[in-house]
């Protein structure tokens, strides 16, 4: 009851992270869930053997299948229908590659090739972002039982303490060394760097199957090491961000440490205050459905906007919550359950589940091939491919350069529908205009082969980004940054200026919501200061004022209309809230 008390713990940090980072360190709750499978597969495997000497990993895996896999599956429809009917078509060919990760179990790997930041999560976010920590789990569940029954073959539980330990180490040795500043992505999403979490767990299991008792004084002193553990998670929960240092250099292992503690604790049962407390009737039946909230929260919060759901702030989030929490309750008691005792309800499990993982992947790939327009609907709305010419010349063919920031204005730019006027958008998501994955060196050649007339560079998110200098993690405002900022956003103007007819540097609005601090207005306000310079220093080349635009004398605009912000997330542009800001947008291109 205590374990499944202190998964609803683990729940509730990852489910208040997600709620635009309400719980800044909630995110650590993954590594609560890694440790605690850790040792939860390796009792299991450590008992097998115990009471029948061997393991037989056939049997093992299929109960981890039954236990997994149906809730992901059942996933997939609502993909397929999220990508049919509300992604936009530049997101198609990335969510397909997502989904099919996943279902791969692979999904932290292609994250990390794809070059994504995990922390631009609020950002710019994807339906399976989340699916990383199960690939990690998954992976583990595959090796680690095949590693643990071939040492038990030949070797005692000693030995396999030994190996969990020295791979413990290896791992930790692995995060701190991959880790960089400017790109935690690696270090954060690796399996090897996160196994340290998960084969702690095992080692803490492998040393309980040995010494599965103690002594009522020794139960008092670990229920204060709990108290103090719990303590110690709140604090680095509450104010620890995923991107220090400290986190790779130490911290998550601190953290690790400590879920190690409360495990023990929880193990003791009703001989521990901490068990006692953790054993709570809400925590434990949260903890029970936790797969299912867990996989089924971040699309609902990505599907469930405040311009869909015509509510925002607390009421938003706990439509959120009550519609995660009716899914997952569901899906426990009508699939994930019954097939986890009984197996798949009909026909043969060798024909069934291959038949059913093909039409998920059917359904996945069919929904997401781009979706062609009818020439007459492309002249209408303006919204030509990037490399094709519309059956008549548009008056304005606009390319749309910079982050996912300049895509959501490319997409309200669009969205007015004016007629003549065409939008092609090149935006990357994280671009930085300091890394390659920005593809700034080709922008002119995107401009001359779609024949744009106008060139609108807009980076709105560049607050998030830093650059390391002398070895110290430095954003904007410093010198460094914002020499190379505008050194770099004024070689790329140049060359869409000698490519383009128009071009356009737009300043950055002030952040909202989440992002509104005063550290993040000093920096806007610094980058705004290179924005203006590197357009000066580029002849040919205007400002659009977009930032005092919209946020004037500070004061940002929120709600054109009822319920309709500008910018839901605090940073992108919606095509409904932004309406008027973007006619505004058009009007300066169109002067």
């Amino acid at each position: 009851m205590a374990l499944d008390g202190l998964r609803g713990v683990a729940l509730l940090g990852v489910l208040f992270f997600h709620a635009n980072g309400a719980l800044p360190g909630g995110y650590l709750g993954v590594d609560l869930f890694f440790v605690l499978s850790g040792f939860l597969i390796t009792s299991l495997l450590l008992a097998e053997h115990s009471a029948t000497g061997s393991i037989v990993l056939s049997t093992f895996w299929i109960r981890r299948a039954r236990r997994l896999f149906p809730a992901l599956l059942s996933l997939m429809p609502a993909v397929a229908i999220y990508a049919r009917f509300f992604a936009e078509p530049q997101q198609l060919q990335s969510l397909r590659g997502d989904a099919l990760a996943t279902l791969a179990y692979v999904a932290n790997w292609r994250t990390i090739f794809e070059h994504k930041s995990y922390w631009q999560l609020f950002s710019a976010p994807s339906l399976l972002e989340h699916t990383w920590s199960l690939s990690i789990e998954e992976q583990f569940y595959v090796v680690w039982p095949l590693l643990v029954a071939f040492i038990l073959r030949r070797r005692s539980y000693r030995s396999v303490l030994v190996v969990s330990l020295v791979l413990v180490a290896l791992s930790m040795a692995a995060m701190a060394t991959l880790f960089t500043p400017q790109n935690s992505t690696r270090a954060y999403l690796g399996t090897d760097a996160r196994m340290a979490g998960i084969l702690a767990g095992a080692t803490l299991a492998t040393v309980l199957s040995q010494n599965p008792y103690f002594p009522p004084q020794t139960v008092r002193r670990l229920d204060l090491l709990g108290l103090l553990a719990a303590i110690g998670l709140g604090f680095a929960w509450f104010r620890l961000d995923g991107t220090m240092p400290f986190l790779y250099w130490g911290g998550f292992w601190l953290t690790e440490v400590a879920a190690l503690v409360l495990i023990t604790c929880a193990v003791l049962g009703e001989r521990s205050l901490v068990a006692r407390a953790l054993a709570f009737r809400p925590l434990t039946l949260l903890g029970t459905v936790s797969y299912g909230v867990y996989l089924w929260h971040w699309p609902v919060n990505v599907f469930l906007t405040s311009e869909r759901a015509h509510v925002h702030g607390l009421a938003l989030h706990a439509l959120r919550f009550a519609v995660t929490f009716a899914i997952a309750i569901a899906s426990y008691h009508f699939l994930e359950r019954p097939v986890r005792m009984r197996g798949v309800p009909f026909g043969r499990p060798q024909y069934v589940v291959p038949a059913v993982v093909a039409l998920s992947i059917g359904l996945v790939v069919q929904s997401t091939h781009a979706r062609p327009l009818a020439a007459s609907n492309l002249a209408t709305l303006g919204v030509g491919g990037n490399a094709e010419a519309l059956s008549k010349p548009a008056h304005f063919r606009i390319s749309v350069f910079g982050d996912s920031t300049a895509n959501s204005m490319g997409w309200c730019l669009r969205g007015l529908r004016e007629k003549g006027v065409q939008v092609d958008l090149w935006g990357k998501d994280g671009c930085t205009l300091f890394a390659d994955m920005c593809d700034g060196k080709h922008w002119a050649q995107r401009v001359k082969e779609s024949r744009s007339n106008v060139s609108l560079v807009f980076v709105g998110g560049a607050f998030m980004h830093g650059i390391t200098v002398n070895g110290e993690w430095q954003t904007a405002c410093h010198q460094d940054w914002d020499a190379k900022f505008q050194r770099e956003l004024a070689h790329r103007l140049g060359d869409l200026r000698d490519a383009t007819e128009h071009v356009y540097a737009v300043t950055i609005p002030y952040a909202v919501e989440r992002w509104d601090t005063a550290n993040h207005r000093q920096q806007v306000d610094c980058i705004n200061a290179s924005i203006r310079k590197a357009a000066i220093a580029t002849p040919g080349v205007k400002v659009i004022e977009l930032g005092r635009q919209l946020c004037p004398n500070g004061v940002c605009q929120q709600d054109v209309g009822a319920l309709a912000p500008v910018r839901p997330d605090g940073v992108h542009f919606s095509i409904t809230g932004a309406h008027a800001l973007t006619r505004w947008l058009l009007t300066q291109i169109q002067s």
